[in-house]
């Protein structure tokens, strides 16, 4: 009994010491400090993850609770001269006491409101991926780890493996091997510039990329075809019509001798033309596609039609891997260039050029999420704001987005991922009827906006309601702020409120009074009964 009475009076002396308490504070401050200095520059989530909800910085809050508490416990028994002293130090541990209860039990989250539609949804502070099998219908959730850095997860669930988490990631160009090589899905990158403009662009024909084979800039209409097609296009044939076979990618040019033309459907120029051995029907100005022997389109025939004068009279390039074609205006001709890696074509319009960047047959480019640090301005994350999880299945590898579900088929089954907050559902709806926002005179930068909302409380009516700032909705201990705007595909602006439930607010606002109490009582009252030297205190 002694040695554990001797234990606690050590461990009482370490944590009430007055270097442990004035330790603690410092580390508290400078914590502090680089935290406000990580928010303005990263945003408020990375600086939550980072340090304020971070368990070494709470470990640091602790530490400043045992000082307090057993900087109390070593003056008991009480002292009359110290009872503001008690006061205060009560009204600290309370306010430790009702931060913890909120930390525990509190709601931190967001309610985003679409014009005229009900919402009940609390997004909150907390990632997990969804893992739907709608066939049998279940759903899998995965909570993930609330951390500022890359985390490996090591989670398996019916042969889907989770590997890796990104909490604050941007996309970033990669090339994903290919296979099988046949040079027919192949994938380039350029630069197309003039002296005062320039632009990187990415095409591709492989149909697992995320670059399309098409791209406008301005006027200019980019298009990304087979190589074996430049050929074809650099030929100045009478009418401009190009046949190509879309399984063996071969192309002709046609003479005017090598087609016969004749009146079809609703007087459409049908046009024959003999090629890979095999005569084949065309309407040109009707569809691209063949006709079969009863005069219908075949869409499942190889085999297309292409006019080149359908692209004379604006700016189109066409690009083919290692060659340019284009229609110059000055000529009344289609001119083709071919360039290699590092070389540049000089373009008909407007000074433009084109460099050769990169060519591959043996991959094709995607977009890959990179793990980076947030970047903020003016308030809004700019870089970083993208969160992923890469899974594996089998031997295939892919990344889920937030914002950005997946669907995937293993053995005929049907898997659908997707990465989002965590969500509360509210036991009532909240309708945005109107939102309202005000801009600086002359420019379109906000200077206020507010939501007029309804609340739908099921048998107890409605009730609305003007939330604007600091005048929140409250209703049945959630209290609802306006935070932010946006602007939905139809025109209107759509509303984001700030949700917060704070079940240790009664504590922290008693132990404020106890603060302030104590304070009174330490620093003013106690003074007027201090006895000054030579003095005899009746």
């Amino acid at each position: 009994m002694n040695t554990l009475i001797s234990s606690y009076r050590k461990v009482e002396l370490f944590f009430g010491n007055l270097k442990f308490a004035v330790i603690i504070i410092l580390l508290f401050a400078v914590s502090l400090g680089y935290g406000t200095f990580m928010e303005s520059y990263h945003g408020t989530e990375y600086a939550n993850r980072l340090i304020y909800k971070s368990f070494w910085f709470m470990g640091i809050q602790f530490g400043m609770f045992l000082s307090i508490l057993f900087a109390t416990l070593i003056r008991l028994p009480p002292k009359k001269h110290l009872y503001g002293f008690y006061v205060i130090h009560s009204g600290l541990i309370i306010l430790f006491i009702g931060s913890f209860i909120t930390y525990q039990s509190g709601v931190d989250g967001t309610i985003t409101l679409t014009p005229n539609l009900p919402a009940r949804n609390i997004q909150v502070n907390e990632d997990e991926l969804r893992i739907q099998f709608p066939s049998k219908g279940k759903e899998v959730t995965v909570d993930l780890p609330f951390t500022a850095f890359k985390k490996d997860l090591n989670y398996e669930y019916e042969g889907i493996t989770l590997k890796t988490f990104l909490p604050f990631s941007e996309n970033k160009q990669d090339w994903i091997p290919i296979k099988i090589e046949d040079g027919t899905q192949s994938s380039s990158r350029y630069r197309i510039f003039t002296p005062n403009f320039g632009e990187f662009v990415t095409l591709s024909l492989h149909p697992q990329s995320d670059f399309s084979n098409t791209q406008q800039m301005g006027p200019l209409n980019v298009h990304y075809m087979p190589a074996s097609l430049a050929e074809c296009f650099a030929q100045n044939t009478p009418d401009g019509l190009i046949v190509w076979n879309a399984e063996t990618s071969g192309c002709l040019a046609p003479l005017k001798k090598d087609l016969k033309k004749k009146k079809g459907i609703s007087g459409q120029e049908m046009i024959e033309v003999e090629f890979s051995g095999q005569k084949v029907q065309f309407l040109p100005g009707m569809s691209p596609l063949p006709l079969d022997d009863k005069m219908n389109l075949s869409e499942n025939s190889p085999f297309r039609i292409f006019s080149k004068k359908l692209f004379e009279k604006s700016p189109h390039l066409f690009l083919f891997g290692k060659h340019a074609a284009f229609f110059d205006k000055e000529k009344n001709e289609w001119g083709s260039q071919k360039f290699e890696i590092g070389e540049e074509v000089s373009l008909p319009w407007m000074g433009f050029k084109i460099r050769l960047l990169e060519h591959r047959t043996d991959a094709y480019p995607t977009m890959l999420p990179r793990y980076v640090k947030p970047v903020q301005e003016n308030g809004q994350v700019i870089s970083g704001d993208i969160k992923a999880v890469e899974v594996s299945i089998g031997d295939q590898t892919f990344w889920v987005k937030s914002g950005e579900p997946i669907a995937f088929n293993q053995n005929g089954e049907r898997i659908t991922f997707e990465l989002g907050k965590k969500a509360l559902l509210l036991p009532y709806e909240l309708v945005l009827d109107q939102f309202k926002m005000d801009t600086d005179p002359g420019t379109n930068n906000p200077a206020s906006y507010e939501s007029f909302v309804t609340l739908f409380k099921g048998n107890d009516g409605s009730t609305k309601h003007h939330v604007f700032m600091n005048n929140p909705l409250k209703h049945q201990n959630f209290t609802f702020y306006q935070a932010s705007y946006f602007q939905t595909n139809e025109g209107p602006f759509g509303s984001v409120l700030s949700v917060n439930f704070d079940p240790g607010r009664f504590w922290k606002y008693l132990g404020s009074i106890f603060l302030v109490l104590g304070s009174i009582w330490h620093f003013v009252l106690r003074k007027k009964t201090v006895v000054k030297p030579g003095e005899t205190r009746v």
